[in-house]
């Protein structure tokens, strides 16, 4: 309890920044962006689909209906990562077709971006360091089973860490897996964001 923390916890507290702490006892982390560019036709479509939304959305926006921006945003930020299945956009009220997309690859053919995380990926194993891979569709339209399907045809051990996991679970959940001798782990972001321990990946 709070009085328990006063008396007990903060007189033997020191409160520092990491910065103020310097002596190089923090590991070094960077952080850098790896652009993939799309695979040809995947961008062809991709600026056919974006064109057809947007002229959809400037008439809405023109007519005072705001209900596309979010259908918009969500279909063309989602579409890259997702065009192993086909994609029909469709407006939330009227039920019509706004834009479409077919299905451009096969169930265990990489996309360009899936290509350079299998890459990172046998970089890491042959370092000798376990792989954490991010995917933040794991909803309506998830990528964690096609992920790790792939990752398993290239030979790695694969986990997936869902939301079924509860919270307190996670870090024991993570435990098991490296005991299991996991070289990947494919979640949400958001699942792990706070209070777990990820030394091992």
């Amino acid at each position: 309890g709070p009085v328990g923390v006063m008396r007990y916890v903060l007189p033997m507290t020191a409160l520092l920044k990491p910065r103020d702490i310097g002596g190089n006892v923090l590991p070094p982390y960077d952080e850098f962006f790896t652009g993939v560019p799309m695979e040809v036709s995947q961008g062809e479509h991709y600026r056919r689909m974006a064109l057809a939304l947007r002229e959809a959305l400037a008439t809405a926006l023109r007519c005072g209906d705001q209900s596309l921006l979010g259908v918009v945003l969500n279909a063309l930020l989602a579409w890259p990562d997702c065009c192993f299945r086909g994609e029909t956009v469709m407006h939330p009220h009227r039920r019509t077709v706004l834009a479409s997309a077919p299905a451009l690859f096969g169930d265990l053919e990489p996309m360009p971006k899936e290509q350079r995380m299998l890459e990172l990926c046998r970089e890491a194993k042959k370092a000798g360091r376990r792989t954490l891979v991010y995917t933040v569709y794991t909803g309506t339209r998830d990528t964690s089973a096609r992920l790790k399907a792939l990752l398993e045809v290239e030979g790695f051990k694969v986990g997936v860490l869902r939301a079924s996991v509860e919270a307190v679970k996670r870090e024991d959940w993570l435990l098991e897996q490296v005991d299991r001798g996991v070289d990947v782990i494919v979640t949400n972001p958001e699942l792990v964001k706070t209070g777990l321990d990820m030394l091992e990946f």
